[in-house]
């Protein structure tokens, strides 16, 4: 393949993975954020149901984030695996971050191939360190611009993991260039799309009165 048919070929993964994402990601956040046990996570008014069942919701959406990703070289797959964590982290804190982390994470672990360990570990990082800044900012949502730059940070780290993990080496670096760019993207428009739909739902709520 030519490298003008490579880079035309790489461009209709990416856009298929952002059309097959952010629309569902923004539909998903509207939905989920009216429930209210959801709510009472968000307002820190949540009982230990309530966080059990946050916890669940956005674990199962990591599981799905690998399903609605796209195959790339050496059985990796190109996804939004670590955006239900790092949500669950951000709203909920480093324990509810990385439970949901662990959901996704083991998910990939029993799928196998080479890069199962690597996306495992990167996926419960990924919530555990959205809950070290949820710690930081003593449970103040983060902004729009500050979750995007998260988002991408984690899908460097994820994609060092990668390289650190993988072998051959050559084979962790076709994965990496292959997955990590569109990952990045997606992740982190999904999570700045995710914390606005959050922060309209507080705004919403200091408009109209506080929760009942």
């Amino acid at each position: 393949m030519s490298a003008a048919g490579s880079s035309q070929s790489m461009l209709g993964e990416y856009l298929s993975l952002f059309a097959s994402t952010e629309i569902f990601i923004f539909v998903f956040m509207e939905i989920v954020t009216r429930i209210e046990t959801i709510q009472r996570v968000i307002f820190k008014k949540a009982q230990t149901r309530d966080y059990i069942i946050f916890t669940l919701i956005f674990g199962l959406f990591s599981i799905f984030g690998t399903y609605i990703g796209i195959p790339v070289s050496h059985d990796a797959i190109s996804n939004i695996r670590d955006l239900g964590p790092m949500v669950a982290g951000l709203v909920g804190g480093p324990y509810i971050g990385l439970a949901a982390g662990s959901i996704g994470g083991i998910h990939r672990l029993f799928l196998g191939g080479k890069p199962a360990l690597a996306c495992a570990l990167a996926t419960m990082l990924a919530g555990l360190l959205a809950g070290m800044v949820y710690r930081y900012k003593k449970g103040e949502l983060i902004g729009i611009i500050p979750a995007m730059i998260f988002a991408a940070a984690i899908e460097g780290l994820h994609g060092t993991l990668a390289l650190l993990l993988i072998s051959p080496f050559t084979e962790a670096v076709e994965i990496v260039v292959a997955a990590i760019p569109a990952m990045v993207i997606a992740n982190s428009l999904g999570l700045g799309i995710s914390v606005i739909v959050i922060h309209s739902v507080k705004e919403f709520s200091r408009v109209s009165g506080p929760e009942e």
